[in-house]
């Protein structure tokens, strides 16, 4: 069994910021790649490929050759009173790596030194293979000299390979593999430029489409390499064409659990680490998985206590020294991760594979200045290689040192042009330092020139505002300034958060940088959407995460980020709740133990939405039953890595189970308010609707006479009145049902729409802004509101109204129209002003709008700016009549 690289190299490769990375790939339906040919099967349950049971079955072949077919396709069974060398190479690809027949003269050195290298007996491969007799022990041995931090020594040893398949190549499949592995590493150690990979990727092609078919190290060589240039997609179809041709390969479960861990699936990588352990029940490359996966989840304990006992086992090995790293920089242990650190040094001459890897994990959690100086030690020690250069760039970007970033990017890309993350990155870094910004007291704002400033100038002049309202809640105030960052659309977006294109938000916070794409219509657009409530959202990430130090639970940032938003809980979510609540549907409410993972791991659509709103709703219940002061108690708390469950019990005085029950009892009186609760009369009613799917009036008040306050009654009642047309009896139906079900928008829909029908506008206002208040997407209520206003001449509301209305549509140029001149009827010029020069952003070849510009400014007293708006005008329309703003 072979292995291109040290498995920690893979799993770095494989932390495509997880913190935000969507879109997670179940293990049995992973064949979206190119080698995948639709295959929808667990692909460990397979038969092995036809070709190889038609050869195994097949009279012709020799006993010899379907021995060692079964050997190595995997087909273990057929093995029967297996030789010495024969039980070493079953141990190996079961990495029982101190089976006695691993240390048996009479089997093949390189198998002995291959388990060597895998225990941690770097020193001992070496001294095996004193004078390789093959590329294959070339390689193995320039491997442990790695291990060793003997760098030099491996690029002499791995020089002549390369120059070999350079000139001469191979017709032997083993050794074109070995050789392209060999390829890989060499260019790593040197840095050499991309076309070391062409290289080793032809090589791994010949191996495989030239020379033997059947020989699957090439695909997982292949595999390998292209994890490393961060391309798991066309990794996993690569892995998958292994398991075909040898479904007990451990290697490639190996890739395909980190793959699948790293976009927590966590499920899934469990089950593959418990398929290893059915092989094998102290399986190195299970803990390996089971120790990514809890690491990815931030639960450093479990990692712990699947780590330690490998250790046990085999206290050298590099990969598990790593993960074991990762672990005591995730519970903040200094002392220890500084003894883990000097030990791993020690054995390995200083590799950065152990910082790598623990500064990795520190930037998942947003320990930003811990990871940075891990990051940078691991850069110092091994310039050449891109990968920790990539790692510490993204972490860096993330932090919002995007100049700090550039350098290490383009040098990572320089050394790695095919690393796709470092990639898209740079390309990002390089934008983001060319855009315009503003820089605010608290914020600096930054956005591409051109209709996004239109945006950018409103944030300029709220911004502070949300500064007050969410520090004074919360009673801390950030350290740095916050930048805001404004990107062009969903797919740059994406690059910014995750380092690829991909991503299901619009707008995410990694501590001092939120980012988030424009709420307006367009390609790659999310559309209208209210900014400042999203943006104060994300703010208050800002606020708790540098509060807690960024060891706030994820359910407890977004329950005060949601909390904070200005306006209320829309239908939709009140709707969600109380079935959950209820719990006899789709939906049950979450645990305390189990809540985070509906933001990071959802089982279906409707559960990352659930965790918002019952985060929000327990929120909401701490604050009603223990007071304000609670939630800042606890934010105090998790600032110093207490645990959550821990927290709670402290402040609140009650272990999970009994917060729990107490916030199912008061929820059960949300629910009651709502005239969303089960009611006893439910059964009966329902019976008598199955007899008439269509009731008509008479039966709806036949049955209300039975059952007068029922809500979905009293709401087909209210739809019968409107239809009848009759504008008192329609209101007063309209009402009861508003009274029994105050939560459903409907009714304030039909108010609003009957009183402006009947020339009632005031009686529409008090509907209307109830409408407004839990719209968080457009703007037409508050835009009704503001046209309500106008006519009564009541211009303040108006004004007001239409601010709102903004914030959904900022890029409607209606609206700012309309908010000119309604802001101009208020006197109030100098906003007025604001919303004509936004209309010159957003309309640039109209004359017009520097018209009006250049008359407002002139009433306004301001000559200079009139006179510069005339010439912009003129600059459009030679025929603008603005030749007395120009004298």
């Amino acid at each position: 069994m072979r292995r291109s690289r040290r498995l920690s190299s893979v799993l770095l490769s494989l932390k495509v910021n997880l913190a935000c990375m969507a879109g997670v790939v179940c293990f049995i339906c992973v064949a979206g790649g190119s080698h995948a040919r639709g295959q929808q099967q667990d692909p460990f349950e397979q038969p092995v490929a036809p070709v190889v049971k038609a050869l195994l079955d097949d009279d012709a072949t020799s006993e010899a050759d379907k021995r060692r077919l079964a050997l190595f396709h995997g087909q273990w069974d057929l093995i029967t009173e297996p030789t010495v060398t024969e039980q070493a190479q079953l141990a190996l690809a079961r990495y029982q790596l101190d089976h006695a027949s691993l240390r048996s003269e009479e089997v093949p050195v390189l198998l002995r030194a291959q388990a060597a290298l895998l225990r941690g007996e770097p020193e001992l491969s070496i001294k095996l293979l004193a004078e390789p007799a093959s590329i294959q022990e070339a390689f193995t041995k320039a491997r442990a000299m790695e291990d060793l931090g003997q760098t030099r020594e491996a690029i002499n040893l791995l020089t002549p390979i390369r120059v070999k398949m350079q000139k001469e190549g191979s017709s032997d499949a083993a050794e074109l593999v070995a050789a392209g592995q060999a390829v890989v590493m060499l260019a790593r150690l040197e840095g050499r430029p991309a076309n070391d990979y062409q290289l080793a990727m032809r090589l791994f092609a010949k191996a495989r489409e030239e020379v033997d078919r059947l020989y699957w190290p090439a695909s997982l060589a292949e595999a390998n390499l292209l994890i490393e240039k961060d391309n798991p997609q066309a990794a996993l179809g690569a892995i998958l064409d292994v398991l075909r041709l040898n479904p007990q390969s451990a290697d490639a479960a190996h890739l395909l659990g980190v793959v699948v861990a790293s976009r927590f699936a966590f499920d899934d990588a469990a089950k593959i680490s418990a398929r290893l352990r059915e092989v094998n029940e102290n399986h190195m490359v299970a803990a390996i998985i089971d120790g990514t996966s809890f690491l990815t989840q931030k639960d450093a304990q479990s990692a712990r206590e699947v780590i330690e006992p490998a250790l046990a086992l085999h206290p050298n090995q590099r990969e598990l020294l790593s993960l074991l790293a990762a672990v005591e920089a995730l519970t903040y242990n200094d002392r220890q991760l500084e003894h883990v650190l000097k030990h791993y040094d020690k054995i390995t001459g200083e590799n950065p594979m152990a910082l790598i890897t623990a500064g990795s994990y520190l930037s998942h959690a947003r320990q930003y200045p811990q990871s940075e100086k891990l990051l940078r030690l691991a850069v110092e020690r091994q310039p050449n290689w891109a990968m920790p250069r990539v790692e510490l760039g993204l972490m860096l970007m993330q932090a919002g040192k995007e100049e700090d970033a550039l350098k290490e990017l383009r040098q990572a890309a320089k050394l790695d042009p095919y690393n796709t993350r470092a990639r898209n990155q740079l390309k990002l870094v390089e934008e983001l330092l060319g855009y315009e910004h503003i820089a605010m007291d608290h914020f600096v704002i930054k956005y591409r020139k051109g209709i996004d400033e239109v945006l950018a100038r409103d944030m300029e002049r709220e911004l502070e505002t949300m500064f007050q309202a969410v520090t004074g809640a919360l009673e801390h105030k950030p350290a740095n300034k916050t930048l805001i960052e404004i990107m062009p659309d969903a797919e740059w977006f994406g690059v910014r958060i995750t380092g690829l294109p991909e991503i299901w938000t619009i707008a995410a916070c990694t501590g001092d940088v939120i980012a988030l794409t424009p709420p307006r219509e367009g390609k790659n657009q999310k559309g209208p959407y209210d900014w400042y409530r999203v943006l104060q959202h994300e703010y208050t990430h800002t606020v708790t995460l540098d509060q807690t130090a960024y060891r706030i639970p994820h359910w407890f940032t977004e329950a005060a980020a949601v909390a904070m938003e200005p306006g209320g809980r829309s239908y939709d979510m009140t709707r969600m709740l109380a079935e959950a609540w209820r719990g006899d549907g789709r939906l049950k409410l979450f645990t305390l133990h189990n809540i985070n993972w509906g933001f990071i791991r959802p089982r279906s659509p409707v559960e990352r939405p659930l965790a918002y709103a019952q985060a929000h709703w327990m929120f909401q219940y701490i604050t009603h039953r223990f007071g304000h002061q609670a939630i800042l108690d606890m934010l105090a708390l998790y600032r110093t890595g207490m645990p959550e469950t821990k927290a709670i019990t402290q402040v609140v005085g009650q272990d999970p189970e009994a917060f729990m029950a107490g916030f199912r009892e008061w929820a059960g009186g949300e629910v009651k308010a709502w005239g969303l609760a089960p009611r006893e009369d439910d059964a009966a009613i329902i019976e008598k609707l199955k007899k008439n799917p269509k009731p008509d009036a008479a039966l709806v008040q036949t049955l209300l006479q039975e059952h007068p306050d029922h809500p979905d009654l009293l709401r087909l009642a209210a739809g019968d009145a409107i239809r009848a047309g009759d504008f008192t009896k329609s209101r007063t139906a309209v009402a009861r049902y508003a009274a029994a079900r105050p939560a459903d928008p409907w009714s304030h829909e039909m108010l609003a729409q009957l009183a402006i029908e009947n020339g009632q506008p005031d009686d529409a206002i008090a509907s209307l802004n109830e409408l407004d208040r839990t719209d968080p997407e457009t703007g037409k209520w508050a835009r009704q509101l503001a046209e309500l206003y106008r006519k009564q001449a009541r211009f303040d509301q108006a004004a007001r109204a239409i601010h709102r209305a903004l914030h959904r549509e900022p890029y409607d140029a209606t609206l700012r129209e309309l908010a000119a001149a309604i802001h101009i009827q208020a006197k109030l010029m100098p906003t007025a002003a604001h919303h004509i020069r936004a209309l010159t952003i957003l309309e640039p070849d109209r004359a017009v709008h520097h018209i009006r510009l250049a008359a407002l400014y002139d009433l306004m007293g301001e000559k200079d700016r009139s006179k510069a708006a005339a010439l912009a005008a003129r600059k459009i329309d030679p025929n603008a009549a603005v030749d007395r703003f120009l004298k």
